[in-house]
């Protein structure tokens, strides 16, 4: 990779849809708008594998010839994803059967079952050739593995059999599994494994519906873990695959063996804040810098175009957030748009004419600031001492049990904790259920149904006593590892380490409840409670509602050890929440900047850089106040105090 300047810009290119003379042509057109990298064969099984046995690579030869003689690098991707015609006619078993039952046929990608034994075959042959033509190429910067694989819950036999044996090896007795499950319930007991089929029905048993998703995102992490195995035989390249802003597939075990992080996403102007998330949680997967593997430049579409033209300057922030915020790569989908099949109608740099779209200059203008500020970007890191816990076990439980209902798991964490987290001018890392703690001083559990993830509970106890400041709640702590609750209090641990009693739980979504602050000031909750026995250490009481909840506290500090634990037992308001944000970061020592608008903020720290890179990302206003004066190394204008930014501005500003 050092042979390549990073940050790579670049886009997926599919040199098998165009007749080779317009190779070199696409090529020019790329140097010209700056594009730096290029993505090919995701798609291309059937031209790769025209026939079982027989491979045909020169094509992309020739086109990573092409393209490394014009300085842009290549992504190698697995084609997995679209098995060709011959492997379904060969074996009819390959394909997904969801659960309707009903196979999917062949005319699409991703129609096969992760599971399937002959899949499974094919795809291990494929790879492994791939891996033995291409590996050692140092031209080809990574790999990516099959393409955007996510929770397809199959009910194919492979599937159903494997299934019965991942709970036979879980639970080891039909036994075991009725008394975890409480299966004497509505007569729901199992005489034995081969008794257990997939959960189809919409009103199922919600612990079995659970370990279903569970064990389709370890068949799904095993496929690709497979891939992967196979690959580092033959490259020193690192390996992904590339995600999407879904967690039904649990990505710390999917990325197991993948050394980078893939990312892919689309998003019209009014939800591109909500990238913030996804990137906070990209960057926290593995010790080294994402690729945004897929965006669009402008409009997204298959036959249909499904967004409208952006404003001027979207495709420019669009392009710069994954980079500012811990990325190496900003790649677009795609370079030119398809001119027949599938997804005639979505955005790329090209048209299918070859004619450059309108966005053509900005992609040159981001390019352009990604070489002046490639050094600054290469030498930074993201900086930040806050974390904020985001799970696929969780992600899983709210689908199968949400508590109250229309409760989305990762729109509460972003709307109700997250987001009044970035207004007090953080940047917090997303973190998953493996992730280290030792680097953070402020941690926020929120919405975690359940910390019975390995040894996290006893990890963060350790990291609390040790100092930190852990905010946890609402809706935490309440379920074990399989979804279940507890039958001699609340919680799994929450009482018992922080020293409190929960007095009752309830739903309000009427709002009854009034509660108020220590100082007497109106605190504002909403639609769930976990009330406390009060005593000094409670911030928030209850003084109306039903007349046993009066008195109670459903927001309590508590110190434990040299470090304070902060309990939510409701949805407070941006404003209440922000209150316990400020409170908790004074107890942590963590500062943030003061800011308006939907900026992002990414603080940036390296060996002998400094800095810090804001960009508005809402096609509105917005303002921070700096600690320091710094230079925007874009323009090599000074700024210090409150800084204005205009709509889509970026700033990359040094020390």
């Amino acid at each position: 990779m050092s042979n390549y300047k990073k940050p790579f810009i670049g886009a997926a290119y599919y040199p098998e849809d165009w007749d080779e003379s317009e190779m070199d042509y696409d090529i020019q057109k790329m140097n010209e708008a700056g594009v730096t990298c290029a993505r090919i064969a995701e798609f291309a099984w059937s031209r790769i594998e025209p026939q079982p046995g027989e491979y045909d690579f020169g094509w992309i030869h020739t086109a990573i010839d092409k393209l490394s003689a014009a300085g842009i690098s290549v992504i190698l991707c697995t084609p997995t994803a679209t098995p060709p015609i011959w492997l379904s006619k060969l074996h009819p078993d390959v394909t997904f059967v969801p659960e309707n039952g009903i196979p999917r046929v062949h005319g699409g990608r991703r129609h096969c079952c992760s599971n399937n034994p002959h899949y499974i075959e094919y795809s291990k042959r494929i790879v492994k050739k791939m891996g033995e033509e291409f590996g050692s190429d140092e031209r080809i910067i990574g790999w990516q593995l099959d393409n955007e694989i996510n929770a397809q819950n199959c009910t194919c036999p492979d599937c159903v059999a494997l299934f019965r044996e991942h709970l036979r090896k879980k639970y080891g007795t039909i036994e075991n599994m009725n008394k975890a499950w409480n299966l004497t319930l509505w007569s729901q007991e199992y005489s034995s494994f081969s008794d257990v089929n997939i959960p189809v029905n919409a009103w199922h048993n919600p612990h079995i519906k659970l370990e279903y998703r569970l064990f389709q995102s370890d068949s799904h992490s095993n496929y690709i873990g497979m891939q992967a195995d196979i690959l580092k035989k033959y490259t020193k390249a690192p390996i992904g695959t590339d995600t999407m802003p879904v967690n039904t597939v649990d990505y710390e075990t999917l990325t197991e063996k993948c050394d980078i992080i893939q990312y892919n996403h689309y998003d019209k102007p009014k939800d591109l804040h909500g990238q913030r998330f996804w990137f906070d949680f990209m960057r926290s997967l593995k010790d080294r810098p994402f690729w945004n593997t897929e965006t669009s430049t402008c409009w997204n579409g298959s036959e249909m175009t499904s967004h409208d033209l952006k404003p001027y300057g979207f495709c420019r922030v669009n392009t710069w957030l994954p980079v500012m915020l811990g990325g190496e790569a900003a790649m677009y989908w795609l370079w030119r748009t398809h001119w027949a099949g599938h997804e005639l109608m979505h955005g790329a740099v090209l048209a299918p004419s070859g004619r450059p779209l309108h966005i053509f200059e900005e992609v040159q203008r981001t390019a352009d600031e990604f070489e002046k500020c490639a050094d600054f970007i290469n030498n930074t890191k993201v900086d930040t001492e806050v974390a904020l816990h985001f799970t696929s076990l969780n992600w899983n439980l709210f689908l199968t049990q949400g508590v109250i209902t229309e409760n989305d798991y990762r729109g509460r964490l972003y709307n109700k904790i997250y987001t009044p987290i970035v207004n007090a001018g953080l940047r917090p890392d997303v973190i998953g259920a493996r992730k280290d703690l030792s680097s953070y001083k402020l941690l926020f559990s929120s919405y975690m149904m359940s910390i019975d993830q390995g040894d996290l509970t006893e990890r963060i106890h350790k990291w609390v006593e040790d100092g930190g400041v852990w905010v946890v709640g609402p809706m935490s702590d309440i379920r074990s590892g399989i979804g279940t609750r507890f039958t001699n209090r609340p919680y799994n641990s929450l009482e018992e380490f922080a020293g409190v009693r929960q007095a009752y739980e309830a739903p309000d979504r009427d709002k009854l409840i009034k509660s108020v602050w220590k100082n007497g000031e109106e605190f504002v909750g909403n639609e769930w409670y976990e009330l406390f026995e009060a005593d000094e250490d409670a911030l928030v009481t209850v003084t109306e509602g039903y007349p046993t909840l009066v008195g109670k506290a459903s927001i309590i500090r508590k110190k434990v050890g040299k470090g304070v634990v902060y309990i939510i037992g409701t949805v407070p308001s941006e404003a209440d929440m922000r209150k316990i944000i400020d409170m908790a970061c004074a107890d942590a020592g963590v500062t943030g900047y003061e800011i308006s608008g939907t900026l992002v903020v990414a603080p940036r720290k390296g060996e002998k850089d400094e800095g810090l890179i804001v960009a508005e990302c809402k096609n509105e206003s917005g303002s921070i106040v700096l600690k320091d004066e710094m230079t925007d190394i874009i323009t090599g204008k000074k700024y210090s105090g409150k800084v204005e930014l205009s709509p889509y501005d970026v700033l990359v500003l040094k020390k």
